[in-house]
């Protein structure tokens, strides 16, 4: 099993975040339906999709921004960002604020917060933990994200790391049989950051004109 220092592989690979290629599985599935059902028929202005680093967070945040026609903001923008945001001619009713819970500034937060609630308009946050869990320092803000709807990405077992690697791995043209992606699954750490290690360096060390991953080459790899 690799140790997680080893998850550092630079890689110019970019998977593209839109809705044909973000992978469900039982671990995300719930977090999907969810997804698809809000704001319509579930009526909070307020989301945060939790989930561990590399669970797809941002991808699926993306496929509802994109659905929705929402606002996309990463946390580390939104200073620079905020002022459009809050203005009035901004007539938006959809936002996505990234890693909100690396943002480090309680006062943005509520005014954020503040500023969606005027406009009775929707905020899907993404974080890895839960907002109830955030170093927030202000009671405030604490009990106004405390309301906020929780939905949360699970950590994968491993048939679900089994089937997000076959289907990562076909995605990027590459053939893997049962018994490999069972191997691997059988050896990996169960986490998403792990998988998108393995997905990248196995996409890496095969050559264009061999792109079948036999168990032999898993082997060496591992």
């Amino acid at each position: 099993m690799p140790a997680m220092k080893q998850l550092s592989l630079p890689l110019s690979w970019v998977f593209p975040q839109d809705e044909d290629n973000f992978v469900i599985s039982e671990c995300n599935e719930y977090a999907v339906k969810w997804l698809e059902k809000w704001p319509f028929k579930v009526r909070d202005n307020f989301v945060c999709l939790t989930g561990e680093k590399g669970a797809g967070k941002t991808h699926l945040a993306h496929v509802w921004a994109s659905r929705m026609g929402a606002e996309f903001v990463n946390a580390a923008d939104i200073f620079n960002r905020w002022y459009d945001i809050a203005s009035t001619e901004n007539t938006k009713r959809y936002f996505v604020l990234d890693d909100v819970d690396e943002l480090g500034d309680d006062v943005m937060l509520l005014y954020m917060y503040n500023t969606i609630k005027e406009k009775n308009a929707h905020l899907l946050m993404t974080a890895k933990i839960s907002p109830r869990n955030w170093s927030l320092k202000f009671d405030d803000i604490k009990s106004r994200m405390s309301t906020a709807s929780v939905i949360e990405i699970r950590k994968p077992d491993e048939a679900a790391v089994q089937s997000i690697m076959g289907k990562m791995l076909l995605r990027r043209g590459i053939c893997a049989t049962t018994a490999v992606t069972e191997y691997i699954a059988n050896r990996i750490e169960r986490s998403y950051e792990a998988i998108n290690y393995w997905v990248n360096k196995i996409d890496a060390t095969l050559t264009q004109n061999q792109k079948k991953l036999t168990m032999h080459s898993i082997r060496e790899m591992l």
